[in-house]
């Protein structure tokens, strides 16, 4: 917990000099504070003066949290009494809150190491790395992706292949190992556009989904296939001019927003579900994801797209009736 705790500390705090009073939140305080907010904001929904008054602090550093909490990727919204509350959706385990008797264990394991306690098995299990819906390991995912960042960046400058170990596909679900020549940076660092050599194709591969980088010897054997168009949301390259509108359950809205954050400033909140309005380049990206989830996802608009998915699923009944 040591390593933990001291990522959450900020240039800013390491500097000597005396911190205004407002930004004088120390490592446990700042740890405990934000447990206590994403647990709160999960079970209802609050006002900001409110969240305040519980979290006992200012209500300038609750909006700083809640930005915080957003640029690590969790869904803060906002009803339609200003009252705001992290999106979850039925899938979501209730055992992922913090009780009150794990908040004091919490308190406990940052200040020394519990032993025999019966609750730490489960707290442990909770902070561990293995859910994409634990909380806390989101608040520390950018310092793993800065290491890969670094290493294709380097791979870039060389011209050298790379291997994406691991790497989970949302499209096929597949996890395996992808030699690539990295050609550019999405938007924000999240994603990295290269050239598949098995396929000879250029995609999108989200950074949060490679398991590690083997940098390899190999200079770019098919640099002539590059491209460095701009991708659409879903990872494909070309000109996206084709606009779709879907209507989303609320697991579906969470699912494209965590898989294609490129979606979120074309995703809203709706008074009944969860909309999607925006560009893309083909219907194949967006038709998986359409595919994957046909039971909470309703086609809008193209037509074409609505005929494009009866003819995947039509294809698929062929397939099964065989």
């Amino acid at each position: 917990m040591r390593d933990l705790n001291s990522l959450l500390i900020s240039n800013k705090m390491r500097v000597k000099k005396k911190p205004k009073k407002e930004a004088s939140i120390i490592p446990r305080g700042k740890l405990l504070r934000l447990l206590e907010i994403i647990a709160a904001l999960k079970s209802e929904h609050w006002a900001i003066k409110d969240l305040a008054r519980r979290a006992e602090t200012s209500q300038r550093t609750i909006y700083r949290y809640l930005k915080l909490l957003e640029e690590v990727n969790f869904v803060i919204e906002k009803d339609f009494h200003d009252k705001y509350f992290i999106a979850t959706s039925e899938s979501e385990p209730g055992g992922s809150q913090f009780t009150i008797e794990e908040m004091k264990l919490i308190k406990k394991l940052i200040q020394t190491e519990v032993e025999g306690n019966p609750l730490k098995g489960l707290l442990l299990k909770k902070l561990s790395f293995n859910s994409e819906l634990d909380s806390v390991p989101r608040l520390f995912l950018k310092v793993r992706l800065g290491k890969l960042i670094e290493q294709i960046a380097t791979a870039m400058r060389n011209k050298c292949q790379v291997v994406l170990k691991n790497y989970h596909s949302a499209n096929s679900g597949e996890i395996r190992d992808r030699l690539i020549e990295p050609i550019q940076f999405g938007d924000n660092y999240q994603t990295i556009s290269g050239l598949d050599t098995q396929d000879k194709v250029c995609k999108q591969f989200k950074l949060d989904r490679i398991g590690n980088i083997i940098e390899m010897k190999d200079a770019f054997k098919y640099e002539t296939l590059h491209k460095k168009d701009q991708a659409d949301i879903f990872g494909f390259v070309g000109d996206a001019n084709v606009w779709v509108t879907l209507k989303l359950s609320m697991r579906a809205y969470l699912l494209l927003r965590e898989d294609y954050p490129l979606s979120i400033p074309y995703t809203e909140r709706l008074e009944e579900g969860y909309q999607f309005h925006g560009p893309i380049s083909h219907f194949e990206g967006v038709g998986r994801f359409v595919l994957g989830l046909i039971d909470e996802v309703i086609v809008c608009k193209p037509d074409a797209l609505e005929k494009y998915i009866n003819e995947k699923l039509e294809g698929r009944k062929l397939t099964a009736n065989r």
